[in-house]
């Protein structure tokens, strides 16, 4: 779902893409970030990322979900950043269609 975010959280966002970019970002920098597992691609009005969620400060682990708009997703670092979160990657759903 479409939502405004502030310009302070917009700063956040653009900050961290571009230090992921940069090379600049280290995995340390999100060992406490929520654990994506399962995860797909998803289109709705914007690219998010769905899969089963561990680890999240507001969400109860082994819930399935649909992040936030995705804005960064490097699978090869198990790395992804959403409008609202950094998430780490597990494994991705091998279902049919990816």
């Amino acid at each position: 779902m479409f939502q405004w975010i502030d310009s302070q959280a917009t700063e956040r966002l653009l900050e961290d893409i571009r230090r992921a970019n940069a090379g600049e970002f280290e995995m340390s920098d999100i060992a406490n970030a929520p654990l994506l597992d399962g995860y797909r691609a998803v289109l709705g009005r914007a690219y998010a990322l769905s899969g089963i969620v561990s680890g999240h400060p507001r969400l109860e682990d082994g819930k399935k979900i649909v992040t936030s708009q995705l804005f960064y997703l490097d699978p090869d670092r198990g790395i992804a950043r959403t409008m609202n979160n950094w998430y780490r990657l597990s494994k991705r759903d091998q279902g049919k269609g990816n």
